[in-house]
């Protein structure tokens, strides 16, 4: 039972379940735990044993509105005691000078009240909150920065590390144009404090970061798919206003990922689609990938027993067995390609973290999926070989 605990701890980077939320409770007693600690002279905080082991925290994100989405949330991004208003407050007065290119504001950082009681960020940058850490990734970006493919990736790696040692969000933004135009090298990489569904509040990403390599049987079969983006966005079951007219730079490719590390691992995505920012989305375009050999190890991993329980007849088996995998990569890129970039935000509507709060990203992942759901089984995909 111990073993177990420690690989879902290890695999959750934490002690709550990386989907869930819920907290992972140990099936030893704290006596035992205890007698480890001292068999083998290991020092452990009486507070970190006693939260492995009581009721508290007992949410990573808690999104029930009665618990207080910060004070109920076993997050570290605001310091204990900041409440709801007060941090929505503090970011409704960040205004971006460009209000139609909104800066994401909270995005690296952790908020906290200052000597005088006022609110403030501290920044994750060199030389600022995990600026130790932050000067390794900027090291090894530098010697990545020698070795670049082409000078559009270079000089993409060379905004991302400017972004690091600053912390500046406007960097970040014009590192994500640059990242996104880079579209001509067979190695990529993700690199940034990016997905915020771990902050109650949707401004704090975590960090992460995969090394990937083009896998380029699959992708020329699958690029077939962001060349018909616009089919798809006119022939989708939205209302027509809110459609985008022009679906701009929709790049998809299927990768062999290298490495993975932060929030990417060890539980990983199996495809992605970046930047988050919906007006570089809108303006630019953005890229998506395929973990390709990602979805062969789950492909691998997973027996047939399901199938066999859960199928109507042979017939039905023996087609999963035959096409499912190819189902499976198809959905992946219907969600990433198509369902991520389709539909706009009509003019003078808020982002969907003002709009959509707490719910913005279960929201888009939602829409996505019934997105790439809806053709699935559309004619035009056989059609488009």
């Amino acid at each position: 039972n111990f073993e177990i605990y420690l690989k879902r701890v290890w695999f959750s980077n934490g002690i709550h379940h990386h989907y869930s939320n819920e907290k992972i409770k140990p099936d030893f007693s704290k006596e035992y735990f205890e007698g480890l600690l001292k068999a083998t002279k290991t020092k452990l905080a009486a507070d970190v044993t006693a939260i492995l082991f009581n009721n508290e925290d007992s949410k990573k994100v808690n999104l029930d509105e009665s618990k207080g989405l910060l004070a109920g949330s076993a997050i570290n991004f605001y310091e204990k005691g900041i409440t709801l208003e007060e941090a929505e407050d503090f970011y409704k007065k960040q205004t971006s000078p460009d209000p139609k290119k909104p800066i994401s504001y909270g995005l690296n950082s952790k908020l906290v009240k200052n000597a005088k009681g006022q609110l403030e960020e501290k920044v994750w940058k060199s030389g600022g909150m995990y600026g130790a850490a932050i000067d390794k990734i900027i090291f090894w970006l530098e010697k990545a920065k020698t070795v670049a493919e082409n000078k559009k990736q270079g000089d993409a790696i060379g905004l991302l590390i400017e972004y690091y040692r600053t912390g500046s969000l406007k960097t970040w933004d014009d590192y994500n144009i640059a990242w996104l135009h880079a579209t001509e090298g067979n190695i990529d990489y993700i690199s940034g404090f990016i997905e915020v569904y771990n902050d109650p509040l949707g401004y704090r990403g975590s960090y992460e970061g995969v090394v990937q390599i083009k896998d380029f049987d699959m992708s020329a079969k699958m690029e077939v798919i962001s060349k018909n983006a616009q089919w798809f966005e006119d022939n989708s079951p939205l209302m027509a206003e809110h459609k985008k007219k022009n679906v701009v730079g929709v790049s998809y490719k299927t990768v062999i990922v290298a490495g993975e590390s932060g929030d990417a691992s060890p539980s990983t995505p199996i495809g992605v689609n970046l930047p988050n920012a919906d007006w570089i989305r809108a303006e630019h375009g953005s890229k998506s990938v395929s973990l390709g050999n990602i979805i062969d190890a789950y492909s691998q991993s997973g027996g047939s027993g399901k199938l066999q329980e859960f199928a109507n007849d042979q017939e039905e088996i023996a087609l999963a067995k035959k096409y499912g995998e190819l189902g499976d990569k198809l959905h992946t890129a219907l969600h990433e390609v198509v369902g991520h970039a389709s539909g706009q935000i009509n003019e003078g509507v808020g982002t969907p973290k003002e709009t959509l709060k707490s719910y913005a990203s279960t929201l888009e992942e939602g829409r996505a999926d019934l997105v790439g759901l809806y053709y699935l089984y559309n004619p035009k995909l056989q059609e488009i070989g």
